[in-house]
């Protein structure tokens, strides 16, 4: 069973920066940075299993604290999944099963990714790291002495996926709760221990869902429960440029009076004026004028909100930008 078939194809290989950092943390763990859960205390402090692939390397992170990551050389994957309990558990039986191989491998100070088709096993121990690579499609196939390792490696794998499956449907539920005002289930969520600033792949916060559609309350409930004001999804928007974007004067206004930055800036260089400026939500435009908004700011479009009010023959925008109206 590959890594990669339960995440989707990934881009063409290329080892991302973070995830080089991450390696050469996990790489360099002493007993000290963590508390083992291990039962009796053993010398295994934790144990890295990579993948070669044509389009990445995959890489499952174990740690005797009860650490579950599943991550990839050219970026993405799963982190933290060690706070919850299937696959914390998983990763203690996975570590006290291991013990019994470390035997089978070497002691290395060099840690080369593998090649495609191999699997590499990197014991890191108190005396040091130990490292042995094998075919994965052998190990696969129950022909090597370190086949139960490798099956029993692909069980945190189950369990990793199941969570994160799971994870994925709360924040979903979250988001949706959000956008369509459903008071109730945000408490619900929040009450059950729910992150208020988790995001969906694309970045997407409670906060902003709920900017955007214009729900007050579940703003007012979400920076109660100290959301972060301005975070940012992929395309560098917060959510008080959703709320500009479609024109929620009160949700933009609660957004600023609880601090959010009135000329932060997105990717392309777009302002939260410009959003309001360019749909003609002339309200807004006269309100984060009179809290500092700078309507001359140019992004990487080559617009400004004036430009933009111009752009789309919104002339009453454009005089109160100006200072004319």
């Amino acid at each position: 069973m590959g890594f990669l078939n339960l995440f989707g194809k990934k881009k063409e290989y290329e080892p991302a920066e973070i995830y080089l950092g991450l390696r050469k943390q996990i790489l360099s763990l002493t007993q000290n940075q963590i508390n083992s859960l291990l039962k009796p205390p053993t010398s295994l402090i934790g144990v890295l299993m990579e993948s070669g692939y044509d389009e990445a390397v995959a890489t499952l992170v174990t740690v005797a604290d009860g650490t579950v990551s599943l991550y990839f050389s050219n970026g993405g994957g799963m982190l933290g999944l060690g706070e919850h309990e299937e696959p914390r558990k998983a990763c203690i039986d996975f570590l006290s099963f291991a013990n019994q191989f470390i035997s089978k491998a070497t002691p290395t100070s060099a840690f080369p990714l593998p090649s495609k088709g191999y699997t590499t096993f990197y014991f890191i121990t108190n005396s040091g790291v130990l490292s042995v690579t094998a075919k994965e499609n052998d190990l696969g196939n129950n022909k090597l002495p370190l086949s139960p390792l490798f099956h029993k490696a692909h069980e945190v794998i189950s369990q990793a996926r199941l969570t994160d499956e799971k994870i994925q449907r709360n924040i979903q539920e979250f988001i949706q709760a959000s956008t369509n005002g459903n008071e109730a289930k945000v408490r619900e969520l929040l009450e059950n221990g729910q992150n208020p600033d988790v995001s969906d792949s694309s970045g997407l916060t409670p906060l902003m869902a709920g900017a955007h559609s214009g729900q007050i309350k579940i703003l007012k409930l979400l920076l109660d429960r100290k959301s972060t004001i301005d975070q940012k999804d992929s395309s560098g928007y917060t959510a008080l440029m959703f709320a500009c974007n479609s024109g929620k004067f009160d949700c933009a206004k609660l957004l600023v009076e609880h601090g959010a930055y009135i000329n932060e800036i997105a990717n392309d260089g777009s302002t939260p004026i410009m959003f309001a400026a360019q749909h003609g939500h002339n309200d807004l435009v006269r309100y984060l004028l009179g809290k500092g908004a700078d309507p001359t700011l140019k992004g990487k479009h080559g617009l400004s909100a004036i430009g933009f009010a111009k752009q789309n023959n919104l002339i009453e925008t454009e005089m109160i930008l100006l200072g004319k109206k």
